[in-house]
């Protein structure tokens, strides 16, 4: 598939989440690490109690609502997703962009980006956003999808799933990008000083669920008739689980 545009992702995005407020929540909610984690409890396990933080791209709130009455403030451009999450009773929240965040200098002590930063354009610009409102040694702690860890069955499933959604593979606009690591950061004032990978367990455990699964993921340019013949690949999981290989990155401001 040709590499598409940053004017096709921003138009495809806004419309996804216009259209499917909270579904990467209902998958990752759903989802568990080896020791029990969700992804959210993963993201904001590094962050100290008391911190003032920063969840950009923040979707319907997932993060927030695991650090109530801490002063943690949430931040998203859609407000399909910002209305769900004040919804599930989320408060702190306002609509915005990563690239120009609304606040003053050093302002937080942390700042996290949960499956996001490879979506972000211009990915630069939301980098050296993050570093101007933390403080001096404040952390920047970021997810995102990974190739790895997967078992074999994973892999099988995965390549099927893709084929038949008319892909080679799950692609996102910066994942070439964030492929070279330290430099990038180093580049942007940040120290890198953990990068993990671990695999979430998503239980296809009906239907509904399976959908949800393959609805979640970001396919621009994959018509109605496509995802349907996904949904109905996936049904085949159900009663057992499919891994989710995420990817967690833990960094200092310079």
């Amino acid at each position: 598939m040709t590499k598409l545009s940053n004017e096709v992702w921003s138009s495809y995005l806004s419309s996804f989440h216009r259209m499917h407020p909270g579904i990467t929540e209902d998958v990752l909610l759903a989802s568990r690490s080896r020791q029990g984690l969700t992804p959210y409890a993963w993201i904001t396990a590094p962050i100290p109690l008391g911190a003032r933080v920063l969840d950009v791209a923040c979707g319907s709130g997932p993060s927030l609502r695991l650090r109530p009455g801490e002063p943690w403030i949430g931040l998203d451009r859609s407000t399909s997703e910002l209305t769900r999450a004040r919804r599930s009773g989320t408060v702190n929240v306002l609509e915005g962009d990563a690239t120009a965040l609304p606040f003053e200098d050093g302002s937080f002590d942390g700042v996290i980006c949960s499956m996001a930063l490879m979506l972000i354009q211009p990915l630069e610009r939301a980098l050296a956003e993050a570093r101007r409102v933390l403080t001096r040694d404040g952390l920047f702690v970021v997810t995102m999808p990974g190739r790895r860890p997967l078992r074999v069955r994973d892999v099988a499933r995965y390549s099927h799933l893709v084929s038949r959604l008319g892909r080679c593979r799950l692609s996102y606009p910066n994942m070439k990008t964030l492929s070279h690591t330290p430099a990038l950061f180093a580049e942007h004032g940040f120290e890198l000083i953990e990068d993990v990978r671990t695999r979430f367990d998503f239980l296809v455990s009906s239907p509904e669920a399976a959908a949800t699964f393959v609805r979640s993921l970001y396919l621009p340019g994959v018509t109605e008739a496509t995802l349907v013949q996904g949904e109905h690949l996936a049904t085949r999981w159900i009663g057992t689980s499919i891994g989710i290989p995420l990817r967690r990155l833990i960094l200092v401001r310079e």
